[in-house]
């Protein structure tokens, strides 16, 4: 069950590393507040005068929150791998402790979409800070996003849209 766990937590913070600029490119599209393109690049300098500091901005930007996320995709894969590994292993033997080798398309698919129903507890608010924190303006932290979010709402106010969230996650991790 280690193993399951910090693969999964190992994976999710990398995969937001890797992912989070590109996710940002796309909400900032999507929100319609920028043009595709607008969003400052690591790169490119507005002049021959770019300061470091603006340099830093730039790749702050792409960075914007990520802190969440990182933390939270970490947690998400951790609790999806476990979810997922011991969900199959009970589907196909009754036992957590063995699994077979051929287990069916449908244990597999249960598996997945247990994995996916189980991730809603981090999910939910995880990407609720992630898409408030790309698209508010003036920038804050992921961490400021949270607390705006929890003064206002609470604990039922992180999980908004959580039951789409838990819909989408259950569906897509069982395929």
């Amino acid at each position: 069950m280690s193993v399951d766990f910090w693969a999964g937590y190992v994976s999710g913070a990398i995969g937001i590393l890797v992912g989070n600029p590109l996710d940002l490119l796309k909400t900032e599209i999507q929100a319609g507040g920028e043009k595709p393109g607008s969003l400052p690049l690591p790169g490119a300098a507005s002049g021959p005068q770019a300061s470091s500091t603006t340099q830093t901005r730039r790749w702050a930007a792409l960075v914007r929150g990520a802190a969440a996320p990182i933390i939270g995709y970490g947690a998400l894969n951790a609790i999806l791998f476990v979810t997922y590994n011991r969900s199959l292993a009970l589907l196909n033997t009754g036992s957590i402790a063995t699994q077979p080798a051929q287990p069916s398309a449908w244990s597999i698919w249960t598996a997945g979409a247990l994995g996916g129903l189980a991730t809603f507890f981090v999910s939910a608010p995880t990407e609720l800070v992630k898409c408030r924190a790309q698209v508010i303006s003036p920038p804050q932290s992921s961490l400021n996003v949270a607390k705006a979010l929890w003064r206002s709402g609470g604990c039922r106010g992180m999980y908004l849209g959580g039951g789409i969230t838990s819909v989408r996650d259950a569906v897509g991790y069982g395929f």
